[in-house]
């Protein structure tokens, strides 16, 4: 198009703005739907709200064979009724008197729905609860065409953790504040999966992207390997290639921005090697310039750190070269840590700044942060290896989601 120029506008609906010279678009989407997910037969408000100046007419092209054109200005909406489950790219031209705009949106509808209530609803946003979906009758095997959508009709944020096909999914769900009850569509066999856990948890990481890029920060001997993984092709691994260095550098740090008090930190991590004066992997949360040391491998034990080095359970032993699913509960409001290993309850700790310093139930953690081992006495490198990062909002009794009535 002469003289025009190009507009990428992320999200779920808009996919590609092109903007004449002359025309006046908008900051938002070009195209807007008033649903993104809906049960069939489903009847979708489609609006123009690019802005463009001097329109002549719109040409309104629904995906499914069906056109619409409407003449001047003022008809900026349409309704378009999808009898059929299916996923349908819609197109909107805009003409106006000297050139043609062109943009799209995408609906997805689904031939079934199923109502989950959600028990003791939470009053913090964008909680991250899993559900366990079972299969039901017309859903994809792979759970690949499940969505969900809150009482308004508005996507929530998913992930399918695991799945055993035709039988069962662990879905994690980022549910909104107080909500009694959430809607489940499935149905479509059209629909690619829209799972996407950077979506739902505050920090995620299974290094499956093949890099570092997830990190607000990593230091030089922070890399990715795929010779010792817990799941998957990648796993992460901080090494340490200095003897005797008793003090922690940036370089062998891995730093994650987040913004939460009372979190949940759980991963799947291992060493190579226990450090000779301090530990061998390190699990921390930041505020500003304090620092909490939530856990780490320390000469085969698992401990937190409050000024002095303390174990969490004097039966709780750690090995090289072992993975172990470990999970922290940071309770600010409590000022109390918890600890569990393999699923086994390790104790809780007064929660501590590495100064000594109580955390306040005020306490706002600015950034996660795993940490290489500070030292060895010789021989190869260590290595802090992690896979299967979360952290996530904790709240004390989480929401429970269970089927209710279906369709």
């Amino acid at each position: 198009m002469d003289n025009g120029w190009i507009i990428l506008i992320g999200g779920v609906i808009v996919l590609l703005l092109i903007v004449p010279a002359g025309a006046v678009p908008t900051t938002g989407p070009a195209l807007t739907a008033n649903v993104t997910y809906a049960g069939t037969p489903a009847s979708v408000q489609f609006t123009d709200t690019s802005g463009i100046a001097d329109v002549v007419s719109r040409s309104w092209s629904f995906g499914d064979g069906t056109r619409q054109e409407t003449s001047g200005a003022g008809e900026r909406s349409v309704v378009h009724t999808y009898p059929d489950p299916g996923s349908y790219n819609v197109t909107l031209s805009i003409a106006t008197r000297t050139s043609v705009v062109t943009t799209t949106a995408t609906v997805e509808t689904f031939a079934r729905q199923q109502a989950i209530s959600v028990s003791d609803p939470s009053g913090t946003d964008g909680l991250a609860v899993s559900f366990n979906a079972t299969h039901l009758p017309g859903m994809r095997p792979d759970f690949t065409d499940i969505r969900f959508v809150d009482t308004q009709a508005i996507p929530i944020p998913y992930w399918v953790e695991n799945v055993s096909e035709g039988a069962y999914a662990r879905v994690w769900l980022a549910l909104p504040a107080k909500t009694p009850a959430i809607t489940m569509l499935y149905g479509n066999p059209e629909a690619g999966s829209a799972s996407d856990p950077d979506a739902v948890f505050l920090f995620f990481e299974d290094y499956e992207v093949g890099d570092l890029s997830r990190w607000s920060f990593c230091g030089s001997n922070g890399r990715i390997q795929s010779d010792v993984v817990r799941d998957g092709a990648y796993a992460g691994d901080l090494s340490v290639s200095e003897p005797d260095l008793p003090e922690f550098g940036s370089n062998r740090v891995c730093l994650a921005n987040i913004s939460a008090g009372p979190l949940v930190i759980e991963g799947d991590f291992r060493v190579s090697e226990f450090g000779r004066w301090c530990g061998s992997g390190y699990i921390q949360a930041w505020n500003g310039t304090n620092h909490l040391y939530a856990l780490h491998l320390r000469n085969g034990s698992v401990q937190h750190y409050d000024g002095e080095h303390r174990n969490f359970s004097a039966d709780a032993r750690a090995r090289t070269d072992t993975w172990y699913h470990i999970k922290v509960v940071l309770d600010t409001l409590h000022a109390t840590e918890h600890a569990w290993m393999d699923g086994e309850y390790l104790g809780s700790a007064p929660m501590r700044f590495a100064d000594g310093s109580l955390v306040s139930n005020e306490t706002i953690f600015d950034d996660f942060a795993l940490i290489g081992s500070s030292s060895w006495y010789s021989g190869d490198p260590h290595h802090f290896y992690a896979d299967n990062i979360i952290v996530r909002k904790y709240v004390p009794i989480e929401p429970v989601l269970s089927y209710g009535g279906g369709s």
